[in-house]
């Protein structure tokens, strides 16, 4: 329960934090789609955003899917140094919410529970540990 509500007041300030940049109508060059808002953006803050991204942040921001890119930036706001699963980990848990809110059942609910434990058994990872 502590990390759910972790995980939202988390995702609750990148959503703030995103919403509350300045104003701007030029995309940041190199920056993925879904980065920036294009409403009010500021291009020149992204960019720079961007550009002190590791390799390894850009690749896992740049390869989910828009709706997805930012767990991996709550991820980098977390100073988790482990990138990869922090990454895996919050995606699991946005497609089990998603799927299982899909099929009906009321958010914070044991069946609701239930169905995100029995997703996640099944869930493959969008960025699996090399060997």
């Amino acid at each position: 329960m502590k990390i759910l509500v972790q995980f939202c007041l988390t995702l609750g300030l990148a959503v703030a934090g995103l919403s509350l940049a300045g104003a701007g109508e030029v995309r940041a060059q190199g920056v993925p789609e879904c980065i920036d808002s294009d409403k009010s953006g500021n291009p020149q803050a992204t960019a720079a955003w961007w550009g002190r991204r590791s390799a390894e942040e850009k690749k896992y921001i740049s390869e989910l899917p828009c709706e997805e890119r930012y767990i991996p930036m709550v991820c980098v706001f977390l100073w988790d140094p482990d990138m990869r699963g922090c990454t895996n980990r919050g995606v699991a848990e946005y497609r089990a919410d998603k799927a299982c809110s899909k099929k009906g059942y009321e958010l914070l609910s044991a069946e609701h529970a239930a169905c995100k434990e029995d997703f996640k058994k099944t869930f493959v990872p969008p960025f699996p540990a090399s060997s």
